[in-house]
């Protein structure tokens, strides 16, 4: 057998390990943001139970019901969780209500937040 017949094999192998370090080096990129919409999202989601339940509910009772999310990506002892609910819900309000997920409301002058029918 000759050197040759090799090449091809030892070639396969450089491009698959190149693919496998490229693509663990771009989730390593990636894995902050990744962490944050997987916060944002199971947040939005908690929101949308606890609206079914209740119907309407003020701000201060929407950050008592984010107070200790937590989000982690599996495999991974990375964690993120909710420190500021004020200024998380700052951010996630307005997105909720451009997203047409929930409405906000005036009633005697309290702002209410409710599901979008």
């Amino acid at each position: 057998m000759s050197i040759m017949q090799y090449i091809p094999y030892v070639l396969l192998f450089m491009v698959a390990t190149m693919l496998i370090y490229g693509w663990g080096l771009w989730r390593s990129i990636r894995r902050k943001q990744d962490l944050s919409n997987l916060l944002s999202s199971k947040a939005i989601s908690k929101i949308k139970r606890e609206l079914k339940k209740n119907e309407k509910m003020s701000r201060k009772d929407l950050e008592l019901a984010i107070k200790n999310i937590t989000a982690s990506q599996p495999f991974s002892r990375e964690r993120i969780c909710v420190t500021d609910t004020k200024q998380f819900l700052d951010s996630l309000l307005p997105y909720m209500i451009r997203q047409h997920i929930i409405i906000e409301q005036k009633e005697n002058h309290k702002i209410y937040y409710s599901l979008r029918k």
